[in-house]
């Protein structure tokens, strides 16, 4: 197998070209299910270099497929290809040109690398162990692209013995470095709204209303308590509320009010038990108060987990391309979530996170990155796919 250095170099010849896959996908953002033009592109190329390609799996999702000589597994590579609808804000010369959709989450550069990628590979394929797949999945951002795409038979069409993700991830992780950890690595994600229904009136007459602000006053404290009093310290979990809303006018006691928010959980048992809690802080405050509450709940993405046995492995082939003191084997999750959880669900899973320099955050409109890690990201994929063509999983 060619060493590391070699990958190095022709992603270093690639680099130009990387990068103006990313420029040229962060001017163009599309958002979930509708990443027509950039699917359209990632096939072209991934044709172009010898794959064989199925499109429209999931909606928009495009799937490659390229097969060695030599006996070896089937392994994947995914990158989601969503943008956001956030009104950019960075003054970038390639800003994207569709107004209040950006790519605010590295997505634009998680395709860009795996179109590195498969060039490097497609470059090696005499050396190539089994069978690699490339999964550019649609619909990352809270959509479930991903059990589209195995709800559309992704895995029957394409098996994979295991599959890897990665993330791009500015601020919280230092330049130039990967992370990633057994068992849980990101947190679920559920949403909740509430409804509170009274009887509005006077603001100087309260007593001739049913008063639906102090029930979503209680409702705020009762719900802010559970993860302090109900769940398990040792079993993290977070719960947000985002959006809050009651009334129309300084002098008048509303009709209704409502609150939506976000939990976080590791484990199905606090996510239950989360759920559980809201639905019975809901009815004594309703009683309470004597309001009318409604309460939705979805359960939207799983805990997604690495595959212990694949992701050891891993962070052993990871050390030798990135060197010791730029990995990070990540002690405690992420609360964050991803859709890539699906897959962890269905196949055994390594999912991980590269350090990247830049100011802001994702999901933040003047977010942006240090365009030297794609290459070495393309590079590092290219060869993990190739040098994992042995690992057993048994």
């Amino acid at each position: 197998m060619p060493e590391r250095e070699a990958f190095l170099k022709a992603a270093e010849n690639a680099r130009e070209r990387i990068i103006g896959w990313r420029r040229d996908f962060h001017s163009h953002p599309e958002l979930a299910y509708q990443e027509v033009r950039t699917a359209g592109i990632v096939a072209n190329v991934l044709d172009s270099l010898g794959y064989t390609v199925e499109t429209g799996i999931g909606g928009t999702g495009v799937v490659a497929k390229i097969k060695g000589v030599l006996p070896g597994t089937s392994r994947g590579l995914r990158a989601d290809m969503d943008a956001l609808p956030i009104a950019e804000e960075t003054g970038l010369p390639f800003r994207s040109g569709n107004e209040g959709i950006m790519h605010a989450c590295c997505h634009d550069g998680h395709v860009a690398m795996l179109l590195g990628a498969a060039e490097m590979i497609a470059q090696h394929k005499e050396q190539l162990k089994g069978e690699i797949v490339l999964v550019f999945q649609p619909a990352e951002e809270g959509y479930a692209g991903a059990q589209k795409m195995i709800d559309d038979g992704l895995f029957k069409k394409f098996p994979v013995d295991f599959l890897f993700g990665h993330h791009i991830m500015p601020v919280i992780l230092p330049h130039n470095s990967i992370t990633t950890r057994k068992g849980a690595f990101t947190a679920s994600s559920d949403r909740f709204h509430f409804r509170i229904k009274g009887y509005g009136g006077h603001a100087s007459m309260p007593h001739l209303t049913k008063d639906p602000v102090p029930a979503l006053q209680s409702l705020i404290g009762g719900i802010n308590s559970i993860t302090s009093r109900n769940t398990d310290p040792f079993d993290q979990a977070v719960i947000s509320i985002g959006h809050i809303g009651a009334g129309t006018c300084y002098n008048v006691i509303p009709d209704s009010a409502f609150m939506s928010g976000s939990v976080r959980t590791l484990s199905e048992q606090s996510q239950q038990l989360v759920q559980k809690r809201m639905t019975q802080l809901a009815k004594g405050i309703s009683e309470a108060h004597e309001v009318e509450i409604s309460m939705e709940y979805k359960v939207n993405y799983p805990t997604l987990f690495n595959d212990a046995t694949l992701t050891g492995r891993t962070l052993e082939l990871a050390r030798t391309f990135w060197g010791e003191e730029k990995v990070i084997e990540k002690q405690d999750p992420f609360m964050g979530s991803e859709d890539f959880a699906f897959y962890s669900k269905s196949v055994p899973c390594c999912f991980l996170m590269i350090g990247v320099e830049g100011e802001f955050g994702v999901h933040h409109p003047k977010m942006t990155f240090n365009e030297s890690i794609l290459h070495k990201g393309a590079a590092w994929q290219a060869w993990l796919a190739l040098e994992s063509g042995e690992i057993s999983l048994l």
